[in-house]
Parts: structure tokens; C-alpha cells; sequence
């Protein structure tokens, strides 16, 4: 941009002033304009593709869960024994291995008597209390907002046991592949990057593995918790099928919010086929059990490490789960975690420069 003089200034007159006046752009050349037209079509392909593999990023996601877990129980076993990382990954799979099929042998045919009588009285629960309410169905209850329509599909979601196996399993292999070498991985991804920004990400990816980690052990152990205190307390009040039921509520409290709302709908329509008393007494038992999780256990277990505020947690679960389905409702909250890692290393500790403490800092107590 030059300086010109006014028509009938001077330089060396008193009172002239230079202005900026603004000179003509040098126009686009044609490669110039395709190129940008071609960027941004890139981008726009880029956004739709992630969007339409959402399933499979979802996946990739569940597997890195998988291999936090893995990892988390190995570390202690590699840091007491004499076994070196290989080996005490090996321990560990197969101790949650055992583990699971310990449990299964041991409860598994009273387990799944109880799941399947529950599958028989849910549709006749369901029914006798639309029948006695303004609703034509459960369905009608949940259409109109998009958060009903998103339970409405977790719940046809969930009866396609077979394809949730097979995720499942994939998830599985892959965790065991990942927890294996994760740092192959974790140096694959920061290629990517340009040189002035690997230090960054590379710190925002232990953040949140950090911070994955403490989640993790958490919340497992809420489940564990949670799960055995509900089976217990609806056996002592009489609901039936207690067992599958505190089942279901400890698997959907890996959901923080949402899954204990979800996990109470069943208990309630069981309840109700006996009667009021016990539906208010069922009701108020996932509320004691939910103020213990929330104000006894999770504060015990995890302390301040993992700080996502309950209203953040809650609308990231529903807005994760409204873009990407039932499988972005399951992994909603720890995609959060790892969000909130990234804002608060990325943009409020680097770009803005204010302190915040990480998780792996609260935790080692530097805060």
C-alpha cells in the first residue's frame, strides 16, 4: 500500500496531509482462483467423510479405551514385578480375561435367567402402563425433541445384538493391538503435524491419556459399585429380576447422567406391574444410590483430577450423541474428557496464556 498526496496538496505546504489511499488489488490469476476453490472443496470432502466414517472414528476411539485400561492395570504389575511391559500387558488381559469369564461361570446362568424373564415383562409392563396413561406407546412419550429421538434409537439400537457383538470385538482386538506398542501410534499421529506444533500436541495427547486414565479408574469402579448397591437394594424391596437389573444399571453407568436415568426406566416398569409403593421405592433408591456415586464414591476414587463440570459432561453426552448416534451417546462423556484436555492445554494454557492445571498435574499434586 503506497502514499499519495490529495489533488492540490503539497508536500512542503503547511497543512498538507498524506493520506493512505487504498491501490488497486492485482487481480487473481485463474490458477490462483482454482486452487482456493480446489482447498476449499478438499475441506468440505474431508468433513464429509469424517462425518460419514463417524461409526468407524467412534470405534478407533473405543479401541484407545480399551487400551487405556489395559495399560492402566499393567503399570503397576511391570512397576512391582519382574515383568518387563510386554509381559505384564500379557498379565493383565489375561487377568481381566479370567476375570470376566470368573463371573460369567459363577452368575452367568442366573444372570441370564433373569435378563431373559426381563425381556419377557418389559413389553407387558410397558403396555399396562400406557394403558392406564394418555400415551399410545412408549415411542409416542419419546418423539418430538431430538433428544427422544436419540433414546428412542439407543433402545432399537441395542437390540441388534449381533452387530454390537462384532464391534465389540473389533474394539477388543484393536485395544490389545494399540496397548501393545502405543507409541507407534502416538509417533504415526504426530507426523502429521507441522515441526512447530508437535511439542503441543504431543503434550495435549499425555494430557489426555492422563486424564483417560483417571476417568477410567473411576469410573469402572463406580460401575462395580453402583451395579452391586442397586442389585442389592431392589432385592431387598422386592422388585424382581434384581440381579439383571443392577447388571443393566452398572454397565449404563459407564454413561455418566444419562445412563442412570436410562438404567432406572427398566426398574420402574417392573416395579410398576406390582405396585405404586414400590415404583416410589425403586425411584428413590437409584436416587440414593446416584447421591453416593456422585458425592461419596467418584470424589473418593478420582478426587478433583478429572474437573468437567456436571452441566458441560450432560450436554456434551447429548450433543455427541445427536451427531453420531447411540455409539457417540456410549462414548460421549470420555470424548468430553479429552475435549476439555485439549481446550485447557491447546487454547487456555497456550493461546491465552492463563494457568490451568492438567490432569496428570492435579494428580501428582502440583496444583
Amino acid at each position: 500500500m503506497r502514499l499519495r498526496l490529495l489533488p492540490g496538496s503539497c508536500r512542503r505546504c503547511p497543512g498538507a496531509k498524506e493520506r493512505d489511499v487504498p491501490t488497486d488489488p492485482t487481480p487473481m490469476t485463474d490458477a490462483q482462483f482454482v486452487r482456493r476453490v480446489l482447498i476449499v472443496v478438499a475441506i468440505l470432502a474431508g468433513a464429509a467423510a469424517l462425518y460419514l466414517l463417524s461409526d468407524i472414528l467412534l470405534l478407533v476411539f473405543g479401541a484407545v479405551l480399551v487400551a487405556v485400561i489395559l495399560r492402566a492395570i499393567a503399570r503397576p504389575i511391570e512397576r512391582n514385578t519382574t515383568l518387563g511391559p510386554k509381559l505384564s500387558l500379557a498379565a493383565a488381559s489375561i487377568g481381566v480375561a479370567v476375570l470376566i469369564f470368573g463371573v460369567a461361570y459363577l452368575f452367568g446362568s442366573q444372570i441370564s435367567d433373569q435378563l431373559a424373564t426381563l425381556m419377557e415383562r418389559l413389553p407387558a409392563a410397558t403396555a399396562s402402563l400406557t394403558r392406564s396413561e394418555p400415551f399410545q406407546s412408549v415411542s409416542e412419550i419419546l418423539k418430538g425433541s431430538s433428544v427422544g429421538n436419540l433414546l428412542a434409537s439407543a433402545v432399537s439400537w441395542g437390540t441388534t445384538l449381533a452387530g454390537g457383538l462384532a464391534s465389540l470385538f473389533v474394539v477388543l482386538i484393536a485395544g490389545i493391538y494399540i496397548a501393545i506398542s502405543p507409541q507407534t501410534y502416538r509417533d504415526g499421529l504426530l507426523k502429521l503435524f507441522p515441526k512447530g506444533a508437535k511439542s503441543h500436541v504431543a503434550d495435549t495427547l499425555d494430557d489426555a491419556g492422563e486424564s483417560l486414565r483417571l476417568w477410567l479408574g473411576a469410573q469402572l469402579l463406580a460401575m462395580v459399585i453402583v451395579g452391586a448397591v442397586t442389585g442389592i437394594g431392589l432385592a431387598i424391596i422386592g422388585v424382581p429380576s434384581a440381579l439383571g437389573l443392577g447388571l443393566i444399571a452398572g454397565l449404563l453407568e459407564f454413561i455418566p447422567i444419562v445412563g442412570p436415568v436410562v438404567a432406572a426406566i427398566p426398574a420402574l416398569l417392573i416395579a410398576s406391574t406390582q405396585s405404586w409403593d414400590l415404583v416410589l421405592w425403586t425411584l428413590a433408591l437409584f436416587v440414593l444410590v446416584q447421591q453416593i456415586e456422585g458425592n461419596i464414591v467418584m470424589p473418593l476414587v478420582s478426587g478433583r483430577a478429572v474437573d468437567l463440570p456436571p452441566a458441560v459432561g450432560l450436554f456434551a453426552v447429548i450433543a455427541i450423541g445427536i451427531l453420531f448416534g447411540p455409539l457417540g451417546l456410549l462414548l460421549g462423556y470420555p470424548l468430553a474428557v479429552v475435549m476439555d484436555a485439549a481446550v485447557r492445554r491447546l487454547y487456555v494454557r497456550d493461546t491465552l496464556g492463563e494457568k490451568v492445571a492438567t490432569a496428570a498435574e492435579k494428580a501428582d499434586g502440583q496444583a
